[in-house]
């Protein structure tokens, strides 16, 4: 009878194991299908940190409507790969994969970036994070003056 019991258990213990990862298995599948809104992806970039100025000038006849077209358009480099652009009023907030140094092929790292348009001056500067690492700023330094000049 004890000898029954324990089949019975190991039995049933098998079947919620198999159970339990035909779930998850699902459950990763649906993990990578999710579309994020636009407003929660500036969620996730915080976007209320990005106060550091890496560049700035003017631009003549700059419409911040066109931000992700110029950018396509115009940036050839292969030095950061820009994930998303999010335009909102005289905003463009961009999601960045890169590399440090900037130069390497990995882009392991990620980081958020606003195009800021001044109507009043034609004035576009381009805010970042702060941070302390030399080496991270150069690269946003880098990647700002790169967005300045694809948006030209």
């Amino acid at each position: 009878m004890l000898d029954m019991l324990i089949t019975f258990s190991k039995a049933l213990i098998h079947v919620a194991t198999a159970i339990d990862e035909a779930y998850y298995e699902g459950k990763e599948n649906e993990l990578e299908t999710i579309q994020l809104t636009s407003d929660q992806i500036l969620e996730t970039m915080n976007i209320d940190n990005l106060t550091i100025c890496y560049e700035a000038t003017g631009i003549d006849n700059f419409d911040i409507r066109n931000v992700e077209q110029l950018l396509k358009q115009n940036y050839t480099r292969d030095d950061f790969a820009i994930h998303d652009v999010i335009v909102r009023k005289n905003c463009a907030y961009l999601k960045v994969r890169h590399d440090i140094p900037l130069h390497g092929k990995n882009k392991c790292y990620g980081a958020s970036f606003s195009v800021n348009f001044m109507e009043p001056n034609n004035g576009v500067a381009i805010y970042g994070f702060s941070t302390k690492n030399s080496n991270e700023k150069q690269a946003f330094k880098e990647i700002a003056k790169e967005l300045i000049n694809a948006l030209r």
